[in-house]
């Protein structure tokens, strides 16, 4: 099962739809539902305080059939973290999260981070906005990315130390380098071609694609 959340960040109406695909399970992290509603789609679960929900938002919902699933404010967690695990708990073997960068700084940094809790490891986590997204890698794993030459990659050591670190398909290549943690070494490395290759072999690491600048 895929899952597609979308959160309540500052979400850009263009290219959302190159994230989404029929069959997708929707779920609405609290007022990012009343955006789902905006982009034409109707979320198959809301979770969260629901205090960034409109009412007008919500009512449609229920017409609709939407289960909601209420948390109390004051709470450990976000929304968006509750929307995460609730996908983990129901089986998704791969999530895309729309709408979570954008507005509070503080949100979008933590909403970035949640990316590193272990109760994820192993499983696909995107976050995506417009044509730019972030994927997550740990120790021992590798991703392979599509785009076209000239788009930027950054690779961004979270935690501490990513070692190990290996690039095909870009411009600076690394060889079983160590990116250190706080440094901007990795930051703006260039696709040489349609496809690049990053492996981490210990830490984790943050890969962030985005297409090539226009002009």
């Amino acid at each position: 099962m895929r899952a597609v959340i979308i959160a309540g960040g500052r979400a850009r109406d263009q290219g959302w739809q190159r994230w989404v695909r029929a069959g997708d399970w929707i779920i609405g992290a609290d007022g990012g539902a009343a955006q789902a509603l905006a982009w034409g789609l109707v979320p198959d679960l809301v979770i969260g305080d629901m205090d960034s929900l409109p009412e007008t938002a919500r009512s449609i919902l229920e017409s609709e059939g939407c289960r909601f699933v209420t948390h109390p404010r004051a709470k450990d967690e976000t929304d968006l973290e509750l929307a995460l695990q609730s996908a983990v708990r129901e089986g998704a073997q791969e999530i895309t999260v729309l709408g979570a960068l954008g507005g509070r700084l503080d949100h979008t940094l933590a909403n970035v981070l949640l990316l590193a809790l272990p109760d994820f490891a192993g499983i696909p986590i995107r976050i995506s906005e417009g044509e730019q997204e972030a994927i997550l890698l740990r120790g021992g794993e590798a991703i392979r990315l599509e785009g076209m030459s000239g788009d930027l990659v950054s690779l961004l050591p979270l935690g501490g130390d990513a070692r190990g670190v290996s690039t095909e398909g870009l411009v600076w290549a690394l060889r079983g380098d160590t990116l250190q943690f706080g440094s901007s070494r990795g930051v703006s490395n260039e696709m040489t071609g349609t496809e690049a290759c990053i492996r981490v072999g210990e830490g984790i690491l943050l890969v962030v694609h985005a297409p090539a600048p226009v002009g």
